[in-house]
């Protein structure tokens, strides 16, 4: 009925490539508690601007340990759990590094950061290729 199709054919690059960045959009979540923000209904709730759509894309980096899900290629995420024994420069060039990794993301830079607790109070400056923020937010190490 259906034409086998083999996933090793399917670029999902030029599928995202292909979408104008400024009409770019991802799912809102809840980083602390490790879930989808949903509306009143129960759906899940996307961003509303491309502002949005690089905090979210720059938190869901942030939060992921490096290395860690087979899904995801080896720029993808930040090695988080190594950050308590390093020095600050080394963790301030991996955050850059991983969010400058992003097709997205033109470049990253950590305004300032400071350790708390067990993680890192962080403002980051990013700039998209259509826009630009900043994300100010603690990550947990």
């Amino acid at each position: 009925m259906f034409p086998e199709m083999d996933l090793e054919e399917v670029d999902v690059t030029d599928l995202v490539d292909s979408i104008p960045s400024e009409t770019k959009w991802t799912y809102k979540m809840d980083y602390r508690n490790r879930r989808a923000v949903l509306d009143e209904y129960g759906r899940p709730v996307r961003t509303k601007s491309y502002e949005e759509f690089l905090v979210e894309t720059a938190m869901k980096i942030l939060c992921t340990e490096r290395f860690q899900y087979v899904v995801y290629g080896e720029d993808m995420g930040v090695e988080r759990s190594e950050w308590p024994g390093w020095e600050d420069t080394e963790i301030i060039r991996d955050i850059e590094e991983a969010l400058a990794a992003h097709p997205e993301i033109e470049q990253a830079e950590v305004i300032s950061m400071t350790r708390v607790d067990r993680g890192m109070d962080l403002t980051i400056q990013i700039t998209g290729l259509v826009g630009s923020t900043e994300l100010s937010e603690v990550i947990d190490a």
